[in-house]
């Protein structure tokens, strides 16, 4: 709850800035892509549908003269279909807040425009991560068994200081840690240290946010690494567009998947080729984005920088100088980087040792009547910007309903198992 404590310090000074400062990483690199393309989805089950073409209405051979005719092909479809997930954001502000900054238009502004950039950023960095993630919502992954307080995930954490959190067993049924608070998360050394031990862990088993995921309960939107795979995605998230990829004759509804069996590799450019070139045979799509987390671009710079090299026999920098050139950060991440002139965007939260080529244009964001999160009270007609409790404060509810919908998952390639060192 905001209470006067919480942000006096915030308002009582002359501060040499003109907002409180949130020093941490926010970035919403992936929710920037997908949502470029949106389309609003009516009512309430099974809201958005696409029929697909799987069998031509017709039958064509060459004849001799007077010749028999074939015998003609009826068509078939198949269809998917999905259903928006919903999203509640809640903050809360204290009677006694509420009246003493009200006598200071300044201050009162300045606590409501506080508090409504802080749930948002809250509601896209969960909405990036849920369409990041395989349709289970994870905000971490553990690569081995770590029961201390103190937990190493295999990638930047996703979540942050103050969550309240589940840690599950790879069988998304059993929760290892139930409803542990974050106290502390450290980017670089990939930890996030909770109120409680964990229980009993292994390789595999990943943080969600309390209640989320707790099979057959999963509170998330689909997202690319069960998008864009060969299989289905867990079972605790449904198949994608309710269309089994594993029954014969779906196979058109199956991303492109380079793997190794789980034994990491290095990238290579025979590996980033033969991606584009088998989501050219399965759909004759075309990549128009790359996306991975740093450390693999990192990689890739090191393949560029011994091709430099090889062809030049110098070390002339990429972008001037040695190591890359330094920039803004663009909201979808875009690099400086691009693979046979298709660009290379880097979301740090990216999952470990994957990276995956899109055809953003087989991409739509579904959603609601609201096409981004907002208040209710902007929302439904009569409803209260502030809103009763049972204590003496008042609730601000925001309310967002999406889904991550692909026209064609097979016109997008996912590479894994790619060394990060």
């Amino acid at each position: 709850m905001a209470s006067v404590a919480n942000v006096l310090e915030a308002l009582k000074f002359t501060y040499a800035v003109d907002h409180v400062q949130y020093l941490f990483n926010d970035e919403s690199v992936v929710y920037s892509i997908l949502g470029k393309q949106k389309i609003a989805q009516g009512g309430r089950t099974n809201q958005l549908r696409i029929p697909i073409m799987v069998q031509n209405p017709a039958a064509v051979t060459g004849i001799a003269e007077s010749g028999a005719l074939p015998t003609a092909l009826n068509p078939d479809t198949n269809e998917a279909y999905f259903d928006l997930q919903e999203y509640v954001g809640v903050h809360s502000i204290s009677w006694k807040l509420l009246q003493d900054a009200r006598s200071d238009k300044f201050a009162f502004q300045n606590i409501i425009e506080m508090m409504q950039e802080g749930t948002l950023r809250v509601f896209f960095r969960t909405l990036n991560s849920d369409f990041i993630d395989d349709g289970r919502g994870r905000l971490g992954v553990l690569p081995a068994a770590d029961n201390d307080t103190t937990v190493t995930l295999n990638a930047l954490p996703r979540m942050v200081q103050g969550q309240v959190l589940d840690l599950m067993d790879t069988d998304d049924a059993t929760k290892n840690t139930d409803s542990a608070t974050v106290t502390a998360v450290d980017a670089i050394a990939r930890t996030v240290t909770l109120s409680a031990n964990s229980g009993s862990t292994a390789a595999g088993d990943y943080f969600v946010i309390q209640d989320t995921t707790d099979s057959p309960i999963c509170n998330h939107t689909n997202g690319l690494l069960g998008i864009v795979d060969s299989g289905n995605p867990p079972t605790v998230a449904g198949n994608y567009g309710s269309i089994d990829r594993t029954t014969a004759g779906n196979q058109f509804w199956q991303g492109v998947e380079l793997g190794n069996s789980g034994s990491n590799r290095a990238l290579t450019e025979d590996l980033m080729l033969q991606a584009q070139d088998a989501v050219r045979e399965k759909s004759g799509g075309k990549i128009n984005a790359w996306i991975s987390n740093l450390a693999i671009a990192r990689r890739y710079h090191e393949m560029l920088r011994a091709e430099s090299f090889f062809a030049l026999n110098s070390m002339e920098g990429i972008s001037g100088g040695l190591g890359r050139k330094a920039s803004e950060v663009e909201k979808d991440g875009k690099t400086v980087y691009n693979f046979g002139g298709v660009p290379w965007h880097v979301d740090p939260y990216f999952a470990a040792n994957t990276m995956v080529g899109l055809d953003t244009d087989t991409f739509l964001l579904g959603h609601g009547e609201n096409s981004a999160p907002q208040p209710v009270s902007e929302i439904f007609d009569g409803a209260a910007k502030l809103s009763d409790t049972t204590s003496a404060a008042y609730d601000v509810r925001f309310y967002y309903q999406c889904e991550v919908v692909c026209k064609n998952p097979a016109g997008n390639a996912k590479i894994a198992d790619i060394a990060e060192s």
